[in-house]
């Protein structure tokens, strides 16, 4: 793995370096390879009565965060035509973005695109252009070096076997506050800036946002990770190299203990401990993360130490069908779970009906600054008035924003509205929004426009 991977050129290509074979960007040895300005070419030869020209870009950005690129798209001629949009970047032309786009006889329409560049160290600059039938227009964008990130873990080296499940984790730029963290393997982005409910009760439960990695082919890889705080001023990043060889670490082994069955049942506010036992060969043992699935919450957190260890946890935080969960997380970052975590089966006395909700219509997008409204649609399934209070939490550190009180008889259907004023970004951004109820919560992602 230590020559140049399709992945590692296409997300790498923002350093012009990745191109040549390796992770960071060396301005001087793609200079040395480029002997013309005209680097892209037109989607198809030939006469067209299209131009395209790029009128905006937000360059320069910091590495690591988001370039935006703008292109008009004119019709030079009397009829209607279709074309492909491609948005290239690089010295070696990788398509990043695509899309097709009709354009009326005498019209100009606007292209869009953005692109996460990759977070180096150091200043650097590359050519992006837009392709489409018979024209393409090209210019140079360019990145400020990013900045290290402050914590992480584990440590920036790895020796793992193949097979090997790690925990790569970016501590928080400022406790409590929200960032956006995107993730690259080998040079290709593999989750962010949206890492979903388990990412976000991650980061409000430890200040870390992390990505989890199987890593299955023997060679070395790299792993990077770039933070970007909310005023988006400047970029932090971090590296690891994990060498994957049969010398390296395995992943620590867990065993399920107590309860002995897969699948139990439980009394609504009884308690039920679990046991696991968990073993390390040649590495430490760090901590148990215990998980709630469907719920998507941690119901506890047990510290371990060594190779090898038992870990219990106490609970009566349970739901209908959810799982206990379990990762077994080590020193080193290697992680593993239980084959099976244990099911929930039913839970006795449960009150008769629920007030069940989800999510009508939201009038995303909206342009920053503006209001997002969030429609939803309830239901009493059971036969006895109920009185509930909505809660609409936004964001990936999820934040609450308002409120709502609702009250349906029996069998009764209604909605209710939840809104918040949008913060006015300079960019666009897209987020989760999740209403939360006594009984049922509900989630979707919405976008704010700049």
């Amino acid at each position: 793995m230590r020559g140049p991977t399709r992945r590692r050129v296409l997300y790498g290509l923002s350093s012009g370096g990745a191109v040549l074979g390796t992770w960071r960007w060396g301005n001087e040895r793609y200079r040395a390879t480029t002997t013309s300005s005209d680097r892209f070419e037109p989607l198809e030869a030939g006469d067209s009565t299209l131009e395209v020209s790029i009128v905006e870009t937000s360059s320069p950005v910091s590495a690591g965060g988001r370039l935006r690129v703008v292109a008009e798209i004119e019709n030079h001629g009397t009829n209607d035509v279709r074309t492909d949009v491609e948005f290239l970047v690089g010295y070696d032309t990788e398509v990043v973005g695509r899309r097709e786009m009709p354009v009326s006889a005498g019209e100009t329409r606007t292209a869009r695109f953005d692109f996460y560049t990759y977070p180096v160290s150091t200043d650097d600059e590359f050519p992006v252009g837009v392709a489409i039938e018979g024209d393409v227009a090209e210019t140079m964008a360019g990145v400020g070096g990013a900045q290290e990130l402050p914590t992480t873990r584990p440590g920036p080296e790895l020796s793992v076997q193949p097979g090997t499940d790690v925990i790569f984790e970016a501590g928080a730029l400022e406790p409590g506050e929200s960032q956006t963290t995107v993730w690259w393997i080998d040079g290709e982005r593999v989750s962010g800036p949206v890492g979903g409910p388990w990412v976000s009760t991650y980061y409000a439960e430890f200040d870390h946002h992390y990505h989890w990695e199987t890593f299955e082919e023997s060679g070395t890889h790299e792993v990077a990770v770039a933070v970007i705080p909310q005023d988006e001023t400047e970029t932090y990043a971090a590296h690891w190299e994990v060498d994957v060889s049969e010398t390296g670490l395995g992943s620590p082994t867990v065993d399920a203990v107590s309860p002995s069955q897969d699948t139990i049942s439980v009394g609504r506010g009884e308690t039920v401990e679990f046991e696991l036992e968990a073993d390390h060969p040649g590495g430490t043992l760090d901590r148990v993360v215990w998980w709630l699935t469907q719920a998507d919450t941690i119901i506890g957190v047990t510290d371990l130490e060594g190779e090898t260890a038992t870990a219990r946890l106490s609970t009566d935080s349970f739901c209908h069908t959810c799982r206990v969960y379990p990762w077994v997380i080590c020193e080193d970052g290697t992680v593993a779970s239980t084959e099976s975590a244990w099911i929930i089966d039913e839970l006795q006395d449960e009150p008769a009906g629920r007030l069940e909700l989800s999510i009508r219509t939201t009038n995303s997008p909206v342009p920053a600054g503006d209001v997002l409204e969030v429609i939803v649609d309830l239901e009493n399934t059971g036969t006895e008035y109920r009185e509930d209070e909505l809660e609409l939490y936004v964001g990936h550190e999820p934040e609450l924003v308002d409120t709502q009180q609702v009250s349906l008889d029996g069998g009764e259907s209604g909605a209710a509205t939840l809104e918040f004023e949008t913060y006015p970004v300079r960019h666009d951004q897209e987020f989760p929004v999740r209403v939360v109820g006594s009984d049922d919560e509900v989630e979707t992602l919405v976008e704010a426009v700049a």
